[in-house]
This record gives structure tokens, sequence and C-alpha cells, in this order.
């Protein structure tokens, strides 16, 4: 099975596990979740990446965070941690949101989910908002799912314990597909997982670095859902609050 097989996966994975709202009231009309936010230190959005209500959730709360004047910055799996130099340039106003795209391969990969994704890059340019790559390099993952050998350098330090239950709750929420072989799973498990401590460590980095700032993650749904993931391992390491959203 291709790589690019095991990634159409993890986006099914993400359609199944669809939460509503449980009053269908907007983000700023709930007192409650405004408290929620003000006491996270981080906040995570799992999105269904093929959902544009999702993406203008996002957009939505990021415009309203800005309005209320609350210090954040906000964390991105659809760029990997080698692409930090070019975010940096582009917060900075040195690189055009175009450019960006061009750099990044953004503009043929995540880009074409929705438009969404770049009026929520130009939202935070604009206010000066910083944007944090927290994903792991797409040909790490690659070779890890593929069970090919890894350089040194590439090899992950054991930094965070995989939790009971972690691959078992991944096998269920990735289903039955065709062309998905039992074998194919264990090196698939360890990709998801390469994601996930990549940004989890990330978010540690940035918290360490600026405890006053709140980071708000957009990332995919089964990378947060149900106890397992990225807050998973932040909590393993970490007493930041954090808050999972599910639109």
């Amino acid at each position: 099975m291709s790589f690019v097989i095991f990634c159409l996966f993890l986006s099914f994975l993400c359609l199944f596990a669809a939460i509503p709202s449980s009053n269908g009231e907007q983000p700023a009309k709930q007192a409650e979740f405004w408290n929620r936010i003000a006491d996270a230190d981080v906040i995570y959005i799992g999105e269904t990446h093929s959902s544009r209500k999702d993406h203008a959730y996002e957009l939505q709360l990021v415009r309203t965070m800005i309005r209320s004047h609350i210090h954040f910055a906000v964390g991105w799996e659809m760029f990997d941690r080698t692409q930090q130099s070019d975010l940096d340039q582009f917060n900075e106003g040195r690189l055009s949101l175009a450019e960006l795209f061009a750099r990044t391969g953004f503009a043929k990969s995540w880009a074409t989910y929705s438009p969404l994704y770049a009026k929520i890059l130009e939202t935070t340019a604009h206010a000066h908002v910083p944007n944090i790559a927290l994903n792991a390099p797409a040909a790490l993952a690659h070779k890890v799912a593929m069970g090919e050998p890894l350089l040194p350098s590439e090899k992950q330090q054991t930094e965070f314990r995989i939790p009971a239950g972690a691959y078992q709750h991944f096998v269920r929420l990735l289903g039955e597909h065709p062309g998905m072989k039992p074998d194919d799973l264990p090196r698939f498990f360890a990709a998801q997982n390469v994601w996930d401590q990549t940004m989890a460590k990330r978010i540690l980095e940035f918290h360490k670095r600026n405890p006053g700032t709140k980071l708000l993650v957009l990332t995919g749904r089964g990378h947060v859902q149900d106890g397992f993931g990225v807050p998973n391992y932040v909590h393993q390491k970490s007493v930041a609050k954090q808050l999972v959203l599910l639109p």
C-alpha cells in the first residue's frame, strides 16, 4: 500500500470521527466556551481536512480571538518544522502568501482542501499573530510508513510513552478499507506517532519559550481525539492546560 493511500485513509478517519455541535450556537455567544478559552494554554481544533465548515469555524475563532485582544499564535499541522524559516519570513512580511505557498508546496497540497487556509494566514499576518510549523517532514513519515531504514539523524528518540490502547484506537478509527493489509497497520501507526510526537514536541518547545502566549493548533481530528494523540504526549511532559475543540 502506498503512503499516499495511507494519508487518504487518515482523512477518511477524520470524516468518520465528526462530532456535531451541542447546540448550534456560535462560539462568541457561549460564555462557558470563552471561559475555557481564557483558561487554556493550548487549544486544539480537530478539523476534518475536507470540511469547509470546519475551516470557517477556525477562521471565525481566529478573528474573534484577535478582536478580543487574546495573545496567541497559530500552530499548523499543515507545515513541517523544516518550513519554519519560511513561515517566519511570512510572519515578518518578507514573504508573500503566494511565495510561501510555492516554497512549501502548500499550494499543491493543503490549499486544495479549502481557500480558507489562505484566509486564516492572511488574517494572522495582518494582525501580527505568529504562525508556527508543527509537523514532521513528510519524507520522514514516509520512510517510517514504508518500513525503510532511517539515517541516524532521522531516528526518533524515545521521548514519549505510547499510552495503552493507542494502537487499538488507531485501528478502530482507521477501520476496514479496500487494500488495507493487517501487516501494514503497525508501520502506519508508527508514522502516525512520528506526526503526533513531533507536533507535541514543537508545542512543548513553544510553550517553554512563550509561557504567556496561547497556542491555537489546527490539526486533523485523528491527532487529538479520545484522549490519544498530541494532547496525550503534551500532557506527559507538561502541566499546560489543554482544550480540544471538535467543531
